[in-house]
């Protein structure tokens, strides 16, 4: 007996749509909130060095100040560093209350969307809103990646100012060229990882664009 009434799948149908494009873009964060991703960068030939820190107190620093946003060690550990003003110390505060309830809902996101799918397709006659709500998901996710993305690549700055002003109070993100933080990740620290989350986001809508069309006409079969 199937105990998902129509209605009820078509409502978590559109929960799994709309959820998806959160969820990939979230899910990204993981991998360029990471140490190794920090690494990567500092390799490129490319990118611009730090005057006031050598290469390897660069990314010591700069690795650990991204395991404090990913809750993996204390504000303490991090004011033990001994490289952050008080003005930064704030920003990293504010920065990890931002991330660390991401970190949280993401994987109760993805959970709830396999859960859902699973349920979906238990049965053949909700198997098609299954496949409908990662069609849509993955329509979506374009969308949303879309804009944002058009928005950071033809205009970065203004999408780096209103980024922070939507997480951040005032002007508490603002900081000198010599602060730390600028010394650890530059503008083009931070360009490379808007392209390359969009990058990835569109690699899953496709994926998850793909798979719901194909499952779409199965379903119907």
């Amino acid at each position: 007996m199937n105990f998902i009434s129509p209605r009820l799948a078509t409502i978590l149908q559109w929960l799994v749509a709309l959820l998806m494009p959160i969820v990939l873009t979230l899910g990204s964060l993981y991998i360029f909130m990471s140490p190794q991703f920090i690494a990567w960068q500092y390799a490129r030939p490319d990118f611009p060095p730090a005057e006031l820190f050598t290469p390897e107190a660069r990314l010591h620093n700069a690795v650990e100040t991204v395991r404090y946003t990913r809750g993996e060690i204390s504000e303490q550990d991090l004011k033990n560093l001994g490289v952050y003003n008080e003005r930064e110390i704030k920003h990293l505060v504010d920065v990890y209350k931002v991330s660390s309830p991401m970190f949280l809902i993401t994987p109760l996101a993805v959970i709830f969307i396999l859960v859902t799918l699973f349920l979906l397709w238990r049965k053949r006659d909700t198997q098609i809103h299954a496949a409908r709500a990662l069609f849509f998901g993955g329509i979506f996710t374009f969308i949303f990646i879309g804009a944002i993305g058009l928005f950071a690549v033809f205009a970065f700055d203004q999408f780096f100012v209103t980024f922070h002003h939507v997480f951040f109070e005032g002007d508490t993100w603002l900081f000198n060229y010599t602060d730390a933080l600028i010394q650890f990740y530059p503008v083009q620290f931070w360009m490379v990882a808007s392209y390359g989350i969009a990058l990835f986001v569109l690699l899953g809508a496709i994926i998850v664009t793909a798979g719901g069309g194909w499952l779409m006409r199965r379903s119907g079969k």
